[in-house]
């Protein structure tokens, strides 16, 4: 199977903006495999389509979408309602989506499966409870474990270099390591176990390669439009 190009929060190198409808369009008019895209819950209860925990020093989570667009419109970018994403990509392309906190599972699952099938989408969170939740809630999902935390001190890194038992416990079916993890031997562990590689955030041309040549499952990245043009230079190389 080809290697998928998931473009990071749509195609955000380009369009300007991550995160936003733009993004989003532009990374389906170049034809990326998937988009992935954060999502959080406001004050009010919408789902939304957001990476930051905190803007201009306040809890997204503290803040009413109306409250929170007022401050980002300032900065010259709309927050979209998780609802129109769906719309959007639905038929179009396929979704990656990364739960930012716990608490909303079953109202994401319910807002996706109104518009994708099983096949269509995969879910995955540095939060191991969440998870857990989604695969409780609905074990045909595909779930996946974040690898790769930024502020991870040795033991957490260690951990996440050799996963098997975490992954066991949450029957999850993925795992989306940060590039610098994914030696051979991860690739033949990850192999073992039978889980897919999505591998992030990759924007280095000569990193890109490096993982089709590994034939990592996924490789999610800023620059979709590079990495598609890698991907397919790649597969012509090889006569596929």
């Amino acid at each position: 199977m080809r290697t998928a190009i998931i473009a990071h929060r749509g195609a955000s190198k380009l369009a300007g903006t991550d995160n936003t409808i733009e993004s989003f369009a532009l990374a389906i008019e170049l034809g990326a495999d998937f988009v992935e895209m954060d999502i959080r819950q406001t004050k009010d209860k919408k789902l939304i389509v957001f990476h930051d925990d905190i803007i201009d020093d306040t809890l997204v989570k503290f803040l009413t979408f109306d409250e929170l667009n007022a401050k980002t419109m300032e900065k010259g970018y709309y927050v979209p309602l998780f609802d129109d994403v769906l719309k959007l990509c639905k038929g179009k392309i396929k979704l990656d989506i990364e739960l930012k906190e716990t608490g909303y599972e079953f109202r994401v699952l319910s807002a996706i499966k109104k518009y994708f099938s099983y096949d269509e989408f995969m879910i995955k969170s540095f939060l191991d409870t969440a998870v857990k939740k989604v695969g409780l809630l609905d074990k045909k999902v595909n779930t996946g474990l974040l690898l790769g935390y930024k502020k991870a001190d040795i033991k957490r890194r260690v951990n996440e270099f050799m996963p098997r038992r975490r992954l066991a416990l949450l029957d999850a079916d993925f795992v989306s390591p940060q590039y610098r993890l994914v030696t051979w031997d991860y690739i033949l562990r990850m192999r073992l176990l039978k889980k897919k590689i999505y591998v992030w955030t990759v924007n280095d041309e000569k990193v890109i390669k490096k993982l089709l040549a590994k034939g990592v499952d996924g490789i999610i990245t800023d620059v979709p439009d590079k990495a598609l043009a890698l991907r397919d230079a790649y597969y012509k190389r090889k006569g596929h």
